[in-house]
């Protein structure tokens, strides 16, 4: 994707300008700046982002000129994105699964000296390249049930809390220093599940006997689709404080916080064009399944839309759901919503998806050659208002 030089002021602005017949990202600045405010105003902590929601050198580096001192990354492929585009920042591996010379090459190459680890033969493998020292943190990840409303990561990884109190044991024994860390899951509806993991957190803790140097509260913070049902973030903040002023007490670890979609879903929308509309039923876009729309394949949301034709948008009384295919000659690249729009919508119309920063630039595919995607600087973007103020 070539580096925009023009910000729009808005999507109809860019349409009259560029008409774009690729499938196009737009990506407001103004948007991530209030995302990032919301976290450091509500979390007292060590933010940090999970590069493998959005891995674009323009986000990275966005979010390290705002503050950004550490991101979550999870091969040396993010390391190297991060040492390009946010110079000096630390890196917490938190991916517990890797093998000793993507070790080797994080300790030596990235200067990591945070790893993650879900198994005790894992730690052996760490001692094996990384020798044991206060230096570096070596972080357990473990778990204490799944969120009622989130889409579950505890079926790979995470131990359960028993196996965490021998893991972490082992860990201050050898002489590293000891974390914890655990994920709710992506999109967590369920403010109660950080409450359940920090009492968790504290268990292991006492029952371990170690020192605990931080613990890490991990992402799971929800987006704000039309289909969410989750608080404010600010509950969730509130559930995390309480939490752990009513397990730690005074011997409270620092905090760190690694969210991915609530930093960056609201700074990007989609615009994508329509190749062919069948029977009022059913409309093709130039991107689908295979590309930029995987994640609403297979989650539980349904993103804002609005349709322009050339620079207006595009609203009539009338209108019908209909089924969204993407371009490929493959019937899995079909969305399961049903989408409510136009029912004169037509071939060269545009459909603009809001809040689609997060898995989507991450989760693109070539399949039947259709590989180019375009991306757009724009000031106010659809996040499924059509006024963002700031």
């Amino acid at each position: 994707m070539t580096e925009p030089t023009i910000v729009y002021p808005n999507t109809s602005a860019l349409i009259a300008a560029e008409a774009p017949d690729y499938p196009s990202f737009l990506y407001s600045e103004r948007e991530l700046r209030k995302a990032v405010k919301v976290f450091k105003k509500g979390f007292n902590g060590l933010l940090t982002y999970a590069v493998k929601c959005n891995p674009s050198p323009h986000i990275i580096a966005k979010l390290h000129e705002e503050g950004l001192k550490a991101f979550d990354v999870a091969s040396n492929t993010e390391m190297a994105l991060v040492r390009d585009h946010a110079p000096g920042a630390a890196m917490h591996y938190n991916n517990p699964i890797k093998n000793r010379r993507e070790i080797e090459r994080a300790y030596e190459e990235f200067g990591v000296r945070s790893f993650t680890i879900d198994h005790p033969q894992q730690l052996d493998q760490l001692a094996a390249v990384v020798s044991p020292s206060r230096d570096v943190e070596v972080t357990t990840r473990f778990k204490a049930g799944k969120a009622m409303k989130s889409y579950d990561f505890g079926t790979k990884f995470g131990v359960m809390e028993q196996g965490a109190v021998e893991i972490a044991s082992m860990v201050e024994q050898m002489g590293y220093t000891a974390s914890l860390c655990f994920h709710v899951g992506s999109q967590c509806e369920d403010a109660y599940a950080y409450e359940r993991h920090i009492a968790a957190a504290a268990r292991i803790v006492e029952e371990s006997g170690i020192e605990l140097k931080r613990l890490n509260v991990g992402g799971g913070f929800p987006a704000p689709y039309p289909t969410s049902v989750a608080p404010p973030m600010d509950y969730y903040f509130e559930t995390i404080a309480e939490a752990v002023d009513a397990n730690f007490g005074s011997s409270k670890p620092e905090l760190i916080v690694e969210p991915g979609r609530a930093l960056v879903t609201s700074s990007t929308s989609l615009l994508l064009r329509v190749k062919h509309q069948r029977g009022g039923l059913s409309i093709y876009l130039n991107d689908g399944a295979y590309g930029s729309l995987m994640e609403v394949k297979f989650m539980d949301f349904t993103p804002p839309v609005r349709v322009w034709r050339g620079a207006r948008l595009h609203t009539e009384d009338e209108a019908a759901g209909f089924t969204i295919f993407g371009p490929t000659c493959d019937s899995y690249d079909v969305l399961p919503q049903t989408f409510m729009l136009p029912v004169d919508i037509d071939e060269d119309d545009w459909i603009e998806f809001g809040l689609m920063g997060a898995y989507t630039q991450a989760s693109l595919t070539p399949f039947n050659g259709f590989d180019r995607r375009d991306w757009y600087q724009v000031d106010e973007i659809y996040t499924g208002k059509d006024v963002q103020p700031e």
